[in-house]
Formats: C-alpha cells, structure tokens, sequence
C-alpha cells in the first residue's frame, strides 16, 4: 500500500537532488570564474544572481542535494529516509535562512511581511521565484514531502517489526 506514496515520494526527492546539485555546480561555477559560457543556459540577470550568492550557499545546496540523495536511496531500499531527509530540509531551510540574513533582512520582518493573497494568484508566484512568498511555498512542499516520507517509514518500520528483524 505504501507503493503509491512510496515512489512518488522517491520521484520529488530525485527531482530536488537535480535542483539543488544543479543550483551548486551553476553557483560555483559562477563564483570560481571557471572558463565555461553559461549564458547558452541562462540569461545574463540570472548569471548576477547566481553571482550574488555565497559559497556557504553553494555548500548548503550541495549538502541538500546529497542528503535528498541517500533519503531517494534509502526510501528506495525500504530502510529509514526520513533523517537523511530531516537533514537536507534543514540544509535547504539553512541556505534560504542564510540568503534572507545576507540580504540585509530580517527574518522575521519578511515572514511577517507575507501577502496571502499571491497565493491565491499561482502565476504570479511562480514568476518571482526569488520573493519569500515563492520561497515559504517550496519550503511548505518540502514539509509535505516529509511528512509522506515519515508514513512510508512508520509503515516500513511496522513491517520490520512485524519480521523480527
């Protein structure tokens, strides 16, 4: 039964391993002035933001991509996901916490800042993926992608028990 939540789960953590390893190697390559024309990828004003941010940025990345990686790997194997999982959330809530502090904003200012009603208007929050509204949504997806990930294990774990393993 888990199946149906199982792969899915599995699919949105693959997905967010390209996400963020991709955000990294652009971010790195951008900040390390390696001899590679990105502008065949992306646009000139996307290759300034990737110059604005920070390495601590690209190891946060990094370190998400790697730990949605071994949760992918452990879901897929039926051993528990959900702190590998744990960790690359809060690797990714790190680096968009970190990026909102080196912005010269207050955290709590810009959350309590928060129109409800972009969210209302999904076009217009998927064309300013950089606002915090977009950013708080993303995050929001990923609690929901752990809370699947914790059943899948409840279940596994239920399962193992049930073994005697």
């Amino acid at each position: 039964m888990t199946f149906i939540i199982r792969w899915p789960a599995i699919l949105v953590l693959l997905a967010l391993v390209l996400i963020s390893l991709g955000a990294a190697v652009a971010t790195a390559l951008v900040l390390g002035g390696a001899p590679v024309d990105l502008a065949t990828v992306f646009s000139q004003d996307q290759i300034d933001r990737l110059g604005s941010f920070s390495w601590v940025e690209v190891g946060l990345w990094a370190a998400a991509g790697v730990l949605f990686l071994v949760s992918a790997v452990r879901l897929i194997r039926r051993t528990q996901g959900f702190w590998a999982w744990l960790l690359g959330f809060a690797c990714y809530g790190g680096r968009w916490a970190w990026s909102q502090q080196a912005g010269g904003g207050d955290i709590v200012a810009q959350v309590q800042s928060i129109d409800v009603n972009v969210y209302r208007q999904p076009v217009q929050l998927t064309s300013a993926t950089e606002s915090t509204e977009a950013q708080l949504a993303i995050l929001a997806i990923l609690l929901i992608l752990g809370v699947l990930i914790w059943i899948v294990d409840a279940a596994d774990r239920a399962y193992w028990n049930r073994e005697g393993a």
